[in-house]
């Protein structure tokens, strides 16, 4: 991996098309945590699911409605929710326009890890849903991730 310099722009960064989420891993050089940015059509969001892993969602663009435990609110450009692992959580845009948002996970990597096996997966296939494709829980499970029917 390149040394990071310290300056990210818009886009530069990993990025995996995930549906109509497209998500920008930027680099760092810690192991701490890792910083995703995003950007999503009306109605396009994470459902709700837990892990181990703390996740923190900067809203830079657009209107979102966030769950963290039983709490749902909107939060708009510069409004900020936390999910302490474990803790069940969802986020999706609102609209009317595309929305964006940093995320932040911690320890490093996990959240990154689960996405590229994901994108990886529908690559080798062609489509999630043929036949002998790993299904997303399945790979969510492997990651420590939860999907939660709600």
């Amino acid at each position: 991996m390149t040394e990071a310099s310290g300056f990210f722009p818009v886009g530069e960064g990993k990025t995996y098309q995930l549906g109509q989420v497209r998500m920008t891993f930027k680099p760092t050089l810690g192991g701490d945590y890792s910083l995703c940015e995003t950007s999503s059509v009306p109605g396009s969001g994470a459902g709700l699911h837990r892990h181990a892993y703390d996740e923190w969602h900067v809203i830079i663009e657009g209107s979102y409605e966030s769950r963290v435990g039983e709490e749902v609110r909107t939060l708009g450009p510069g409004d900020m929710m936390f999910a302490p692992g474990g803790t069940p959580h969802r986020i999706k845009n609102l609209g009317p326009g595309v929305g964006r948002q940093l995320g932040i996970t911690s320890p490093a990597g996990l959240f990154e890890a689960f996405v590229a096996e994901v994108v990886e997966s529908q690559i080798d296939s062609g489509s999630a849903s043929r036949q002998g494709v790993p299904a997303l829980r399945d790979i969510a499970a492997k990651h420590g991730i939860e999907f939660i029917d709600a």
